[in-house]
């Protein structure tokens, strides 16, 4: 990304509610995260909220990129959730949100850039960007 290289670890928690040590463990030590819920879901966008409320909790209030994302976009006629009240619950916690499809790929690569941009940028303002790895959870 910009003519550097960065190495980036990704763990994908979802189904891993139940391991709630585990949880906070990731938590702690990620850097940046993606908070998904599917559009035609609108129970996994009622559970969003208390997802970031843990993110919060478990960084104690420290910073840390965090993007809300929509997924399956691919399914737009199944939608249960408007693109309007996902951007305003965004906007709300001051947070970007953007809609992908893993099924067709669309926005997946992006979703990660963005993120990642964002924890660099998150660095550089610490003075820790000599740090070139960026932990994604």
């Amino acid at each position: 990304m910009d003519n550097k290289e960065y190495a980036v670890e990704i763990l994908d928690t979802a189904g891993e509610e139940d391991y709630q040590n585990m949880m906070d463990m990731w938590i702690s030590f990620g850097e940046g995260f993606l908070l998904v819920f599917a559009i035609n879901d609108l129970e996994s966008f009622h559970l969003i909220k208390g997802k970031r409320d843990r993110v919060i909790k478990g960084k104690h209030g420290a910073k840390c990129p965090i993007l809300l994302i929509g997924n399956k976009q691919d399914l737009g006629n199944e939608r249960k959730v408007q693109y309007d009240e996902a951007k305003e619950l965004a906007q709300s916690w001051g947070i970007e949100y953007m809609e992908t499809s893993a099924k067709s790929n669309f926005n997946c690569k992006e979703a990660f850039e963005r993120l990642a941009k964002q924890i660099i940028q998150m660095k550089k303002e610490e003075g820790s960007e000599k740090k070139c790895s960026c932990n994604i959870f």
